[in-house]
């Protein structure tokens, strides 16, 4: 894949949206204003409807000093709010502020990008002081609750729906190669319609949207069809677009609005689950009408979404411990097996209802002394020496484990519905024979994400956004079970870590 940037004037369709420079598309949202200032005040860039929202036109304060367009008391507030920020993605913010002085509030956002600094002023709607940390609270409680990662991620898309009023709440998590899959959801009790358990391809989010999720948390479309505004002017002098990396009001590339109206959704919003500074998945909103969550209550959606990563992260801890334990017991009950001193064909049936109680699979096998004893789905012994030959090329004594055997052994693409994944377990090493234990997991299981009876809008060059479009086969590729496994190979954890999904 190209890491180059499209020009931002050249046309997108699904053969060039990963190029996208999402974040230099020069438009925000009605919902919100935007100023950009210089590091010495100065008014560089301002959005069309700054007239409209704040009464300031674009072209009259461009290039004038800040300070002689906003209140003495306003601009010593907002250089505070600034000097308190503490790293590069920080975002700083003030709910229901009197940025005029003349009882018109505002929620108001600030950051720095690049060597400028972005304001965005969005009216306040709601009337009265909101308790949003109040309303967050028993929520998190009732997350943290939950044993498992499964009952944590329906409370918490369940808690989710109910702070923001969205028709559904999808938690979408991300795989290795940046496919995803639907984990949990809650949705309208009337809409028969369901994503759960759904997989879609890595096109359906590219990857430079998922880079921008991961320094901007939260992302509001409040409304599909919206007249966007446009930043004026749309570069500086130097002919340099402004980047609205973390603009919470950025308008959103064009392809994406049509592949949401294709699905029938007018409003949307995606909340970032990172853990340990990777993009663990995300919180996905859909809303059947326009919709919009002012600034206060989306940073307490962002805090509940970040207490949600922490509760996933002590999850994830906790399963480790548990699997190593597991891992060791299996291990000891194996030693003690292949020592009795009956042949390891022999042991093998007892040998593999051990391994199944810890490794689900869909087939198993031992390789030992040229001989063959498979169970459940596995190859012919034929094309597991095959398989074997290339196990013998893997680092010695070593467990060996891929979510997609194809993609290292091109030759076996016949079985990716049978064998998708691998895991081999080396029992012993002796050359020249090679004995070995290997679970087998067949192809993804679930769905593929797509609605193929919806009708393409959009372009006659190129392909347009249409969500059967994104349709990615996921044939030799097993399903996220034994990529999870990947990382603690069946021998307490040892092995490579950096194939985890």
């Amino acid at each position: 894949m190209n890491d180059s940037f499209l020009p931002t004037d050249t046309p997108v369709d699904l053969t060039n949206c990963d190029r996208e420079p999402i974040h230099l598309l020069g438009n925000v949202q009605s919902f919100a204003a935007l100023v950009a200032i210089s590091a010495d005040w100065i008014v560089q860039h301002v959005s069309r409807n700054a007239g409209a929202l704040l009464g300031l036109e674009a072209e009259e304060i461009t290039g004038r000093v800040f300070s002689d367009i906003l209140p003495r008391e306003t601009v010593t507030k907002l250089r505070e709010k600034l000097g308190g920020t503490s790293h590069e993605n920080a975002v700083a913010r003030l709910f229901g502020f009197d940025v005029f002085g003349d009882g018109r509030l505002f929620d108001v956002s600030a950051h720095q990008s690049g060597s400028s600094f972005i304001f965005e002023f969005e009216p306040k709607t709601r009337d009265g002081a909101q308790d949003e940390l109040a309303q967050v609270t028993p929520m998190l409680r009732r997350v943290s609750a939950q044993r498992d990662l499964a009952g944590a991620s329906e409370e918490a898309a369940r808690q989710l729906r109910a702070l923001t009023g969205f028709d559904r709440v999808m938690v979408y998590q991300f795989g290795p190669e940046g496919d995803g899959t639907v984990i949990a959801e809650a949705k309208d009790g009337g809409d028969a319609e369901t994503y759960l358990g759904l997989h879609f391809p890595a096109s359906d989010i590219p990857r430079q949207a998922r880079a921008l999720y991961k320094r901007s948390l939260l992302r509001l479309i409040a409304d599909v069809d919206d007249e966007v505004s446009p930043i004026v002017p749309p570069q500086s002098p130097e002919g340099q677009p402004l980047d609205l990396s973390l603009a919470m009001s950025r308008a959103v590339s064009p392809i994406h609005l049509e592949y949401l109206r294709n699905m029938k959704v007018r409003a949307s919003m995606s909340v970032s689950i990172v853990i340990r500074g990777e993009l663990w998945g995300l919180f996905a909103c859909h809303h059947r009408a326009p919709l919009h969550v002012d600034y206060e209550r989306r940073t307490a959606v962002e805090l509940l979404a970040q207490f949600f990563a922490y509760e996933l992260e002590r999850q994830e801890a906790k399963a480790t411990s548990d699997t190593v334990g597991r891992a060791q017991r299996l291990h000891d009950r194996l030693m003690m097996q292949i020592s009795s001193g009956e042949g390891l064909a022999a042991s093998f049936p007892s040998i593999a209802r051990e391994i199944g109680k810890v490794i689900p699979h869909d087939g198993i096998a031992l390789y030992s002394d040229g001989a063959y004893v498979p169970q459940g789905r596995t190859p012919s012994k034929e094309q597991f020496q095959t398989i074997a030959r290339f196990l013998n090329t893997a680092a010695a004594s070593r467990v060996y484990a891929t979510d997609s055997l194809v993609a290292r052994l091109p030759s076996m693409a016949e079985l990716k519905e049978d064998c998708a994944g691998i895991l081999a377990i080396p029992v012993s090493r002796t050359p020249p024979r090679l004995h070995r234990a290997v679970p087998l997991r067949g192809g993804a299981a679930g769905e593929l994400g797509g609605q193929p009876q919806q009708a393409g809008r959009g372009r006659s060059a190129g392909r347009t956004a249409h969500p059967a479009q994104e349709l990615r086969t996921l044939e030799g590729r097993c399903g996220r079970p034994l990529r999870d496994m990947v990382a603690d190979r069946a021998e307490g954890g040892r092995g490579n870590p950096g194939d985890a999904a």
